[in-house]
Parts: C-alpha cells; sequence; structure tokens
C-alpha cells in the first residue's frame, strides 16, 4: 500500500494501523459506511480523482483499493 493511502487511512478516517495491511479486507480495516463516504471525498479534494462510494466498497482488499487509487490518479 502506498504511504499517502496508509496516511489517510490512519490520520484522517482515523482507521487503526494493526489492521491496514494489503490483503485486509475493508471490514477488517475498520471501514463502516461513513469511512467510505469520507475517502471518496478525500481523494476527491486532494487529488481530484472521483471514485464512488460503490467503487471503494467494491474492491476486496486494501491493496485493490490502493491499485484503484493509483490507476485513477494516473489517468488510465
Amino acid at each position: 500500500m502506498t504511504g499517502d493511502l496508509t496516511s489517510i487511512l490512519i490520520h484522517d478516517l482515523k482507521l487503526p494501523a494493526d489492521r491496514l495491511t494489503d490483503d485486509a479486507s475493508l471490514d477488517h480495516a475498520g471501514f463502516d459506511s461513513l469511512a467510505v463516504v469520507e475517502l471518496s471525498v478525500l481523494l476527491a479534494d486532494r487529488y481530484g480523482i472521483d471514485i464512488s462510494d460503490s467503487d471503494i466498497k467494491d474492491v476486496a482488499t486494501l491493496g485493490r483499493l490502493d491499485l484503484l487509487i493509483t490507476t485513477k490518479r494516473s489517468g488510465r
């Protein structure tokens, strides 16, 4: 997972650092519906990328979420 995503998850969403691994599910990492919405808004504000709540919910792991964000940021 990239440092940017890890920083957002720990500092902005206040998720527990010990649960943030590439293979962790969003549920295991501590995501709830509010955290999904907050992440979507943060990504739009900070990086100008549009990732919907449902796109975030559809990823299986934090590693996949990181890949989705990286892909959107690179414009692919």
